[in-house]
């Protein structure tokens, strides 16, 4: 009898087990771990499976960052009976990855003890297992509250355990760190995601946390209000972060080009820029496509841009007419191994759009997004919903209008968002109809304007075929 359908036979605590078989059924194998070939009986106990074939089970169970306040493995597993307790308590592991989630405007003092003192307990039964933690804090308005501060302090100390940080909050919050850290304290981390709004410190610096940028394979870096990184740090950090797999940055646009050749990152898969400011003389878009091109990225497979910038010159679309064919040509760099792109409020026309897709032959995932309140047609025309539809799906005359056709054979992603105003439904639904024929899986619109009636009646169907639809609808008042 396989060891899965006799753990799933023997173990009392049936949903729970049952639903991670799946994931256990991969690592077992690579364990080489053998089938018993006897028949067991069938009320046998847990403690007849060896110790780690349980540990590898019961690790499945727990999300990957549980809250520690909150009913959820391993909390729950401890308590179903004393061998699962002893278990438990000996599974350091089980307790090394944590969620701390920090709500509303405070907390009674009470609380805030309780949260703190389960930190510590679940930090005591972690032992010395590297610690991947995720801080969540929002934080309304401008009011000082240092409640994940407090917490960080007490993860402080562990710090050359930490291994994936993730904390979203108030920068103000990480600033006490900064005259806390020593060098080298950070040996284990190899991810890091900061998103940090206000209050900020005055005098917050990046630079003063001794991050090993070198070890780093994931990275996320969002900061918001005067802190953000122009393109010129995030230059540099990505000069020290070469190792990356996934990155994703927001900047300010400015950029000066080093007199260094090219950034060479081979290991990173995924990029996403958020490229945000006020532009007053027209130089964002310059810019952005310089410090693209310094770029050597031989291994990308998913980028995505989201263009926030604030131009008060005006004619923005003229001045990206000009270095279109830049962004294109970095593209189509990666054309061969490309496989989800995302562009986000460029201001961007049909046919450029249409340029961009050229010899993407792997792309699986597109994303297109354009503001929803925006008075003037956006560039979602007859022309793109009519390149992005497989011939079959067209009638005749729709067929001989166009142009280039891409090709996206591999496509099983598309999200579209504009304002629906000018959208055109028919042609939307051939595109959803001839999609869902070529293996498409995923389809979601957002836009202001409701679709009809003969979307609803089609979901059925799709969802049979195997694609699932999803149509968002803003109402503004």
């Amino acid at each position: 009898m396989p060891i899965h359908a006799y753990v799933k036979q023997h173990f009392c605590f049936k949903s729970i087990v049952s639903s991670h078989l799946k994931q256990c059924n991969s690592s077992l194998a690579s364990a080489a771990v053998p089938s018993p070939v006897r028949t067991i009986e069938r009320h046998a106990s847990l403690d007849r499976l060896p110790f780690e074939i349980c540990v590898e089970i019961f690790s499945h169970c727990p999300s990957a960052f549980p809250r520690i306040d909150s009913q959820v493995p391993p909390l729950t597993l401890a308590l179903v009976c004393k061998t699962w307790y002893y278990l438990v308590m000996n599974t350091p592991r089980l307790w090394s990855c944590f969620e701390l989630v920090v709500e509303g405007k405070g907390s009674s003092q009470s609380e805030e003890d309780e949260m703190k003192k389960r930190l510590m307990l679940w930090l005591r039964r972690s032992r010395q297992q590297p610690l991947s933690f995720r801080i969540i804090h929002d934080a309304p308005g401008t009011t000082l509250d240092l409640r994940s501060a407090e917490l960080l302090k007490i993860l402080l100390p562990h710090a050359s355990r930490w291994q994936h940080v993730y904390f979203h909050g108030p920068g103000r919050s990480l600033a006490p760190l900064q005259n806390q850290r020593h060098e080298g304290s950070l040996r284990t981390l190899r991810s890091l995601s900061l998103r940090l709004g206000k209050p900020w410190a005055h005098d917050f610096d990046m630079s003063r946390f001794d991050i090993p940028w070198s070890q780093l394979s994931a990275l996320n870096l969002q900061f918001y209000q005067d802190h953000v990184h122009s393109l010129d740090e995030c230059f540099r950090i990505l000069s020290a972060a070469k190792n990356l797999t996934t990155c994703t940055l927001n900047a300010e646009y400015r950029f000066s080009p080093p007199d260094t050749g090219k950034l060479e990152l081979p290991f990173l898969r995924s990029l996403k820029l958020i490229i945000q400011g006020t532009d007053p003389i027209g130089m964002a878009e310059t810019s952005f496509l310089s410090f693209l091109e310094r770029l050597s990225l031989t291994n990308l497979r998913a980028i995505s841009v989201e263009w926030l910038i604030n131009s008060t010159q005006g004619g923005t679309g003229s001045q990206w007419r000009m270095v279109h064919t830049r962004l294109t040509n970095f593209i189509q760099s990666s054309a061969s191994s490309l496989e989800h792109l995302g562009l986000a409020y460029l201001p961007l026309r049909d046919y450029e759009i249409i340029k961009c897709l050229e010899g993407l032959s792997r792309l699986r995932h597109f994303d297109l997004k354009f503001a929803l309140t925006s008075q003037q047609p956006d560039p979602i025309t007859d022309t793109l919903l009519q390149h992005l539809t497989p011939a079959h799906s067209l009638s005749t005359s729709q067929r001989g209008e166009r142009k280039t056709v891409p090709n996206l054979p591999e496509l099983r992603e598309l999200n579209l968002q504009c304002s629906g105003e000018y959208l055109n439904q028919v042609l939307l639904l051939a595109l959803v109809e001839g999609r869902a024929a070529q293996g498409l899986k995923e389809f979601g619109v957002f836009t202001l304007k409701s679709l009809p009636k003969e979307f609803r009646d089609r979901i059925g169907a799709w969802q049979d075929r195997g694609l699932h639809f999803s149509a968002c609808t803003l109402n503004v008042r």
